[in-house]
């Protein structure tokens, strides 16, 4: 029984090395050799030690299996430091942002590159409109033009029209086509990306569709549409939060009422995390001032570190509407803070307290 057992860990584990992009350990013309003996192209992520998004795609989308599955059957991978063995190649294929995704023919020949982090819908997205002559731009735009409506040409034109600088007629195409969908079509995990790309801002239709049936989603993408409801309850928290609402007399009591009792939505730990901030939204909504210097000198340990940058840049933007002594209290709370702070963070807050008590 126990080999039994453990013959079926070894076939699992080796289900999931499978499952992820099969980078080769190979130079760049053993690379050519084995794609040109596998009827094959060449795709090289050239990396640097330093790079943020490099990162995140070697932890987050490489390893994936829908990537794996995508790459390994069409390209011999390799990956290339651009600053140590990848140099001179970099340099030969002007590769000077990362990370840079390039794919060549069997002879060298780049056929396209793909620059910068994203997630892997995106990423496969754009290597299919390169090689992919169907979803090419201008082929989608054909497409869309004549009338066909299918979520991939709306996925594809609209990607193209954002990364032209076409912003609002991207989100117009956007609107039209969840307009014309029936709740269910919404919900279909094809039609995924109106949200999870497009949809940034709390107050629109469109959000509110997602969140108010943000559980009745496929369960396969669950992960992605809880991540996603975060990210938009956190976005819309931050304008209350940073006081921008209140700056521009924008609140509204109802709506914020509303918008916290969808907090009940969170998981528990966030909504843990938003409890001082709901206190120190409602004390900036009547102007209670000295409440809320008290409640940020509270609260402020149980705030993230983000959060903690954002109430200081709050409490020192609004210092100018306080009164003498609650000026003063906000000020000497933040100045508390500045050994805590990174260096922007603190060239910043001072510029803010110059001239304050």
């Amino acid at each position: 029984m126990r080999k039994v057992i453990l013959s079926l860990f070894f076939c699992a584990l080796n289900l999931v090395v499978l499952a992820q992009t099969e980078f080769k350990n190979l130079n760049y013309n053993d690379a050519l050799a084995m794609a040109k003996a596998e009827d094959k192209m060449v795709f090289i992520d050239f990396y640097t030690d330093w790079c943020g998004p490099c990162k995140r795609m070697a932890k987050e989308v490489f390893p994936r299996k829908e990537i794996g599955d995508y790459l390994n059957s069409r390209y011999v991978c390799i990956q290339l430091n651009a600053e140590k063995d990848g140099k001179n190649l970099a340099k030969t294929l002007h590769v000077d942002a990362y990370p840079t995704f390039i794919v060549l023919d069997t002879t060298g020949h780049p056929l396209f590159r793909i620059v910068g982090g994203m997630d892997e819908t995106r990423f496969i997205n754009r290597m299919e409109e390169n090689i992919n002559p169907e979803f090419s731009p201008a082929r989608v735009a054909e497409r869309y033009a004549s009338g066909e409506r299918t979520p991939k040409v709306i996925e594809f034109y609209v990607s193209s029209l954002m990364r032209n600088g076409k912003y609002a007629e991207g989100i117009d195409v956007v609107e039209d086509y969840f307009n014309s969908l029936s709740n269910e079509q919404r919900m279909r995990e094809e039609n995924l990306f109106l949200y999870l790309r497009y949809t940034v801002d709390w107050n629109n239709d469109r959000a509110q569709f997602f969140i108010d049936h943000h559980d009745d989603f496929d369960g396969a993408t669950k992960e992605k549409i809880n991540k996603h409801f975060i990210f938009l309850y956190q976005n819309e928290i931050k304008r209350y939060f940073l006081g921008s609402i209140f700056q521009n007399k924008e609140f509204n009591d109802r709506q914020y009422q509303i918008l916290k009792q969808k907090a009940i939505l969170l998981p528990k730990e966030i909504l843990k995390e938003l409890k001082p901030v709901f206190k120190l939204i409602e004390y900036s909504a009547v102007a209670d001032y000295e409440k809320y210097i008290k409640t940020c000198i509270v609260e402020f340990d149980k705030l993230d570190i983000y959060k903690q940058e954002l109430l200081i840049e709050n409490a020192t933007r609004i210092i100018n509407n306080m009164n003498y002594t609650s000026q003063w209290a906000v000020t000497k709370f933040a100045r508390n803070q500045l050994n805590k702070r990174s260096p922007k963070a603190v060239i910043f807050t001072s510029k803010l307290l110059d001239g304050v008590p």
